[in-house]
Order: structure tokens, then C-alpha cells, then sequence
């Protein structure tokens, strides 16, 4: 859904088409909401009607140019408050942008747990995230963060952001993230209100699912010169779907906003921490044959092997927007982000051979790391024996603890101007990310760490420091018919890896490898209002993400004393748009040509790493989206797209969207885990103090990998042995094509007595027809000391998605 279709539930049909639009945007946007609302609730802003009118006229353009409006040059959806609402406690931040065009996603558990997110088949760790307009994602890796850290719990959750924008491809600078070569998904937190209340709200679902929670919204504090306030506090815990994957989250919220300057200006602070620990499948899925032997949610007794994650999320932001005269609106933001993770892997000695065909976890040291310590394994800095202490190396290596954190802190400032016939936009973004991290082995979970003795790794500090500048202007023409956008962004990254110990031993020193880059980015938009009711559209944007900071590591061979430069997009896209009081209507095409894709090898029992700027990929597809109002009461809505995504040569990749495979990609290969076609159709009723809705889904079908041996041409160039069983994306591993159905229903009973205002009941059936699936399917080597064994076999893996999913919710309002 866009942001102009929002309109067609919500607004009075008496109002002027224009107004209908411009309504529906500022309502889909948090950011001035408060501000305007600061300026009601102002006694001395009352008085002064002239001033007031200003601050409205002012506004209006402001949400126009944050949000986007209906000659926007570029595509465009928005997921509402009430979407949001209606979602049951299996969805996550992720699983929610599934409602807008050419979005793929899936995740291992109730809640946010291992999301795999892709938009017009571009992966989430290239794509932008910003929260309340500062980066969410990491400036040193992408996406959540580096691998296996950050993937249960999120930075935000569902109970604390009001409405998601979604731009795919490349945006317009002030609205583009840091870093994207697919998109940006900006998430607005919810803010507090003029009236006071407080909500007790609970709810039980399937799969020993149970959330509860409170939110206190101050309203309007007496004599406080319109200061507000917002808390809210939840609490899930759900055993999973997946046998054996219990996980629990807690999110936690506050907010404030002060207007001032006679409600013209407002400050305002954001805090959120949130925590999340579960279990997770760690590589590729499950094996099959033991789902169709057991049931397709089968999993292997944690006392066998076991993957978990326990991560803690703090996010604190401080800003200011002030109303300089009726020309100029200038804000700044202050930020700080801390993130800290441990991962551990543990497996039975008894499953780790070949005696046992599946894989169970490949992130136990032996089967990844390789041989470890002793005398025949000497590593720098590292006196642990396996042998000695454990009697073998697979006994001795066959558990891992990861420790990482990483702090952010950042600066985003942003000036508008409203000129007759330009609105031009100034801003930028200063940030500075910095992580540690480190590695213990030993045999079992309970182990000592000490560095020195049992680290793999230690004191690893990656950092990176960012300087970005954008400068953007709208141009409004004949009449205000034509509108054209151009902007440039210019970034400089500067990027360093310190490694205090090198367990390749080459050399057998601490080193610091780092590089300094820096990219221009151009974007031009055109919109031109055919008709009153149809809007033609076009833009191309280029935009840039600077390689991941672990890459900046020296191996044994093929070593390079700096990392990748940044991979590149040129995106094109083009559309037609019709709006009218009962429907709203969007087609477009798009085109992204990806040059200088990171590709990596690592063998850490051959002692070798190879990273470079090779590969070569290219997205397009079409989109259609639109809503139509059949009654007062009834719309409906939906939307579909095609998306080919292919690789245009041949190197080594990262070739599952969950980046959590490394393969040989050949030219002309199909994205795995891409959806040719998706698709959207809900039915929404609102009537009275009833909301029901019933929303069908269709995910078409996938390519899968397989691990057949490379060719000898390709091993024989690369230099590297023994690349028999290297995933490769292969059209004759398919899977998805399957069409669920969402039911959600709500019921508010007024009640009006003893504070209490009014009670909800909610109802939520996901995937009601109960249908079997495979959200990821591909094929595998068991693989010790990182290499597959000589004669095995492969067998196939996959993740099942979620079964029927019932919950039932209650909340009170008090007031």
C-alpha cells in the first residue's frame, strides 16, 4: 500500500480531492505530528491566529517533502499504524514489509528471530534501515551486523514504531539511508498524544506463545508548557514452531516530545531497549529426510547440538526541529546505538564424524576452523590442546562462544527551504561505529576463557567513521504540473580492522588493515501531471555500499592490504500513477545494474582469504499496487510484481539471501530464495467498534542451491584445491509457490466506568488454511574442518514455514 492509497479508508468524502491526499500523508508520518500538535495545544500559539496559520501552511509542505506525495518520481508504500496494530505476535519489523510489492521474507521462529529479507531480490544487508531518520543498520557490516550476531530480538519492535515507509531501489537523498544498493525502510516510532491513557493489553497464541505489556501516555502535562510523554513495556515468550527453539524478547520504550517557540519548534528524545535470546537453526535448514521421517517440524534434542543467541539492543536519540520563518525549517538529531551479542554453538563428538550423514551445526569449531592448537596445529597465541585435554580434536573443538558489541554514535542534521517554485533540502550524516569482538574454543559450553589459552580470537576491533552530505531540490513547473528533483550525495568512509592476533600466523604480529573511500551519487526525478487524476513518473538513481569491516583481513594467500571498495548500483524506474476519491492505482517497471559485488573465499584449513570486486548483477521486474473503495465500510486492496534477478557473470559469492552459504555463482545463474512473482488481495471491513480483515498471499516459486563439484576450469583458475561440494544456485532445485491467508478481527467494548474506557478483544489466525511449505530449500555436504568429506553424499535442507498460528488478545484502556 502507498501512502496516497491510505486515504481511501479514512478520510471524509466531503473534503477536496487535494486535501484527501494531503490528509492521508501527514497522517501516514510521525515525525511533525507531535510538532502540529504542540502548536494546538500552545495557549499563546491560540492567540496568536496569524502565527498559527503560518506554522499549518508551513507543515503541510514539510510532510509533503518527508513523506512523499502523489507526484513523487519514484515508487513508494506505506504500512499504517492500524496494519501494524492488526499483525499477530508471530510478525516481526520484517515479516511486515511482505505487504508491499516485490518484497520476499522469512524467518525462523515466532518474532523477530534469523529474518531473510530481500526487496526486488536485493538482500537485506544491502539495503538502508533508519529509524526515526539516523541509521538502524551497521555502518561497519550492513544489515543486523556481522554474521551470526544480532539475529534474534531487533533494534525496534512491532509495539514501537507507528507506520513503515518502504522505498525500493534508489530514493531521493533525504530519504535514502546510509549505504543501499536496493532500497531504504524507514521506521517511525510511535510518539506520545495530547489526551492521557494507559493500556493493559496480553495475548495467547499458539506454540506456548504469550505476550503481555503496558503503555502510559501522559497526554498534555499541566503547566509544563505542552511537554508529553510515552512508555510502553512488552514482554513475548513463545516455545516456537520448530521443535526445540524456544526464544523470549523484551522491548522497552520512552518518549517525550517539549514544543516551544509558541508550539512552532519542538525538542524530543527517544529511547529504546530491547532484548531478545533463542535458539536457531545455523546453516541452510533442516535436514529433509528426517522431516519426512519425523514431521516436518522436527528437530534434533538440544542435548545433540544447539545454536543460541542472547542480544541486547539500546538506542537513544535526541533531537530538535525549529521554525526559522516561514521559509525555512532546519532539524538536527543526536544518536547513540549499542549493541552486544553472544553466540554459542555446541555438538555432541558423537555426530560430528562422518558416521553421522547430516550436518548439524557448522559452527562448531572443528567443523569450521579446522584443527585447532596441539603440535600439529600451532597457531599464534593460542596454547589450548584439544588432544590433550579432550582426547581428540573433535571432542576438543566441539563448542564455540562469540562475543560481539558494537557502538554507534551519529549526528543528522537537515535544513529545509520553501521557495515559490523549489523546496530544497541540506542535510547530512556523522557517525562513528566501533565493535569488539572475540571467539573461545573448547569442548563443552561450560568452559573457561582466557585469552591467550582458549581464544580463537580476541580483542578484534573494527571502526569506521562516516561523513555524508546531501543536497536535494524539488522543482515545481507549469503550473506546478512538472516536477523535477535532482540531488547528489557526496560520502567518505574511513574504515580500519585492528586483528591483535593473527591465528593464521601470517604474520605472526598484531596488524591494523583500513582504507579510506569515498562515492558520488547522483539522482534525478521527474513527475509530470498528465491529467488531474494521473501522474507519469520517472528517476534514476546510483547508489553505493562500502564493504563489510571484517573483510579487512590478511590470510595465508591471495592477501591484500586493503578490503573491496564499495559496491555500486544505477537504478532506473519508471511508472504511472491514477488517484481519484475512490481509487488509487500505481504500475511501474524497474531496472538495477549492481557492478562491484563483494566476493569472498575463506579456507581456514587451507590458511587462505580472497576478497575483491568482481561480481556483476542485474534486477528488474514490473509492480502493481492500488485499493479500491467498494463501500463505506468495505475496500479492498492488493498488489503484485515480477522480479528476474540474475547473475551477469561468474565468481564466488554468497549465494543464499541469508548470506549464510558461500558458493561459485556462474553467469546468467538465477538469484536463489527470489521469488519470480508475489502477490497481495485483502478485504478490510470497519464498521462501528468492529475491524476485520482477511489478507491472501502468494509467494511464487524459488530456485534453490545444489553442491555438485565445480568445474575443473574454474578450480584450475582460481588456484584453490578441492572445491568439489561448493553450493551453486541450480534451476532444478525449486520450491515455494504457495498462497496463505491471514485473518485478523477486532471488537473495542465501550465500558465508561471506573476509569476503565473500553476493552478489545482481538482475533488472529495466520496461515488459516494450514498450509505445508518450504520457505528455503537447498542442497548440502556435511562438512568437517571446513571441507566436505571424499565420497559423501549431499542431502537437502530446508526451512519449514510457519503452520496455522491461533491468538487471542485482550486489552483495556484506561483513562
Amino acid at each position: 500500500m502507498t501512502a496516497e492509497s491510505l486515504k481511501l479508508l479514512k478520510m471524509p468524502r466531503k473534503l477536496p480531492e487535494k486535501s484527501l491526499i494531503l490528509a492521508a500523508l501527514m497522517a501516514a508520518n510521525t515525525l511533525v505530528s507531535a510538532h502540529a500538535a504542540g502548536t494546538a495545544a500552545s495557549p499563546r500559539a491560540a492567540a496568536k491566529t496569524t502565527r498559527t496559520v503560518k506554522l499549518k501552511k508551513i507543515d503541510k509542505k514539510y510532510q509533503k517533502l518527508l513523506v512523499g506525495e502523489k507526484n513523487i518520481a519514484s515508487a513508494m508504500s506505506v504500512i499504517s499504524h492500524a496494519q501494524i496494530k492488526a499483525a499477530s505476535s508471530a510478525a516481526s519489523i520484517y515479516s511486515l514489509l511482505k505487504l508491499t510489492p516485490s518484497v520476499n521474507e522469512y524467518q525462523q521462529n515466532i518474532g523477530p528471530s534469523m529474518p531473510t529479507l530481500t526487496v526486488r531480490g536485493v538482500r537485506m544487508s544491502q539495503l538502508a534501515q533508519t529509524l526515526d531518520g539516523i541509521p538502524m543498520t551497521s555502518l561497519l557490516s550492513g544489515g543486523e551486523g556481522a554474521l551470526n550476531s544480532y539475529g534474534i530480538g531487533s533494534l525496534v519492535s512491532t509495539g514501537q514504531v507507528s507506520g513503515i515507509h518502504v522505498y525500493p531501489g534508489v530514493a531521493p537523498p533525504d530519504r535514502s539511508g546510509f549505504a543501499t544498493i536496493g532500497g531504504t525502510i524507514n521506521y517511525q516510532t510511535k510518539q506520545p498524544t495530547d489526551k492521557r491513557y494507559a493500556d493493559l493489553f496480553t495475548r495467547i497464541g499458539s506454540f506456548s506463545t504469550n505476550v503481555y505489556g503496558i503503555q502510559i501516555n501522559s497526554g498534555i502535562i499541566p503547566h509544563s508548557g505542552g511537554l508529553k510523554l510515552l512508555a510502553r513495556y512488552s514482554q513475548t515468550e513463545t516455545a516456537g514452531y520448530i521443535q526445540h527453539t524456544p526464544a523470549r524478547y523484551a522491548n522497552l520504550l520512552f518518549s517525550a516530545v517539549k514544543p516551544y517557540d509558541d508550539g512552532l519548534s519542538k525538542v524530543f528524545a527517544t529511547l529504546l531497549y530491547n532484548r531478545g535470546n533463542g535458539y536457531e537453526s545455523d546453516y541452510g535448514g533442516y535436514p529433509v529426510a528426517l522431516q519426512q521421517k519425523y514431521g516436518l517440524y522436527y528437530n534434533v534434542p538440544l542435548s545433540q547440538t544447539s545454536t543460541r543467541q542472547f542480544n541486547h539492543y539500546l538506542t537513544a536519540i535526541v533531537g530538535d526541529s525549529s521554525y526559522i520563518n516561514r521559509h525555512v525549517i532546519a532539524s538536527a538529531r543526536v544518536f547513540y546505538i549499542h549493541k552486544s551479542s553472544k553466540f554459542e554453538a555446541q555438538t555432541n563428538p558423537a555426530v560430528i564424524g562422518f558416521n553421522y550423514p547430516y550436518q548439524n551445526n557448522y559452527y562448531t569449531p572443528i567443523v569450521y576452523d579446522g584443527y585447532l592448537g596441539g603440535p600439529g596445529a600451532a597457531h599464534h597465541d593460542f596454547s589450548y590442546n584439544p588432544v590433550q585435554t579432550f582426547g581428540s580434536y573433535i571432542a576438543g573443538e566441539a563448542a564455540g562462544i562469540n562475543y560481539t558489541n558494537s557502538d554507534t554514535i551519529g549526528f543528522v542534521p537537515k535544513v529545509n527551504f520553501f521557495l515559490p517554485h523549489n523546496d530544497i533540502s541540506l542535510g547530512g550524516l556523522i557517525a562513528e561505529e566501533t565493535s569488539h569482538s572475540s571467539q573461545y574454543v573448547y569442548g563443552t559450553l561450560n568452559m573457561p576463557q582466557i585469552n591467550g589459552y582458549n581464544a580463537y580470537e580476541y580483542g578484534l576491533r573494527g571502526h569506521r567513521v562516516v561523513y555524508s552530505g546531501y543536497l536535494q531540490d524539488k522543482i515545481n513547473l507549469l503550473n506546478d504540473t512538472l516536477h523535477i528533483e535532482p540531488g547528489v550525495t557526496l560520502t567518505g568512509v574511513s574504515s580500519s580492522n585492528y586483528i591483535p592476533q593473527n591465528v593464521y600466523a601470517t604474520p605472526d604480529h598484531a596488524y591494523t588493515l583500513g582504507n579510506y573511500d569515498k562515492t558520488i551519487l547522483p539522482y534525478l526525478g521527474v513527475s509530470y501531471d498528465v491529467t488531474k487524476n494521473v501522474i507519469a513518473y520517472a528517476s534514476y538513481g546510483k547508489g553505493a555500499r562500502f564493504a563489510p569491516v571484517g573483510d579487512y583481513t590478511l590470510g595465508g594467500a591471495g592477501s591484500t592490504t586493503t578490503a573491496p571498495g564499495p559496491e555500486t548500483v544505477n537504478a532506473y524506474e519508471a511508472g504511472l500513477r491514477y488517484i481519484s476519491k475512490r481509487l488509487y492505482a500505481n504500475f511501474d517497471g524497474f531496472l538495477q545494474d549492481e557492478r562491484g559485488a563483494f566476493s569472498f573465499v575463506t579456507l581456514p584449513a587451507e590458511n587462505l582469504s580472497l576478497y575483491t570486486n568482481v561480481g556483476k548483477l542485474q534486477y528488474k521486474g514490473l509492480e502493481a499496487s492500488g485499493k479500491y473503495l467498494l463501500t463505506r465500510h468495505l475496500a479492498l486492496a492488493g498488489n503484485v510484481s515480477y522480479t528476474q534477478a540474475n547473475y551477469k557473470n561468474s565468481y564466488f559469492a554468497a549465494d543464499t539471501a541469508s548470506s549464510v552459504q558461500y558458493g561459485y555463482v556462474l553467469a546468467g545463474d538465477p538469484l536463489a530464495d527470489v521469488p519470480n512473482w508475489l502477490g497481495n488481495l485483502s478485504l478490510t471491513y470497519e464498521r462501528g467498534n468492529f475491524t476485520g480483515q482477511l489478507l491472501g498471499s502468494y509467494t511464487g516459486t524459488m530456485i534453490g542451491t545444489n553442491a555438485p563439484p565445480l568445474p575443473p576450469a574454474v578450480s584450475a583458475a582460481s588456484g584453490i584445491p578441492d572445491l568439489g561440494g561448493w553450493t551453486t544456485p541450480d534451476s532444478a532445485v525449486r520450491f515455494g509457490n504457495y498462497f496463505l491467508m491471514n485473518l485478523s478481527a477486532a471488537y473495542k467494548i465501550p465500558i465508561h466506568e471506573d476509569h476503565l474506557k473500553w476493552l478489545k478483544v482481538t482475533l488472529n489466525v495466520d496461515n488459516l488454511l494450514n498450509r505445508h511449505y518450504y520457505v528455503h530449500y537447498d542442497q548440502i555436504y556435511k562438512l568437517l574442518l571446513a571441507k566436505p568429506a571424499p565420497g559423501a553424499s549431499p542431502f537437502y535442507v530446508a526451512y519449514p514455514g510457519m503452520p496455522r498460528f491461533i491468538e487471542l488478545g485482550l486489552e483495556g484502556r484506561f483513562t
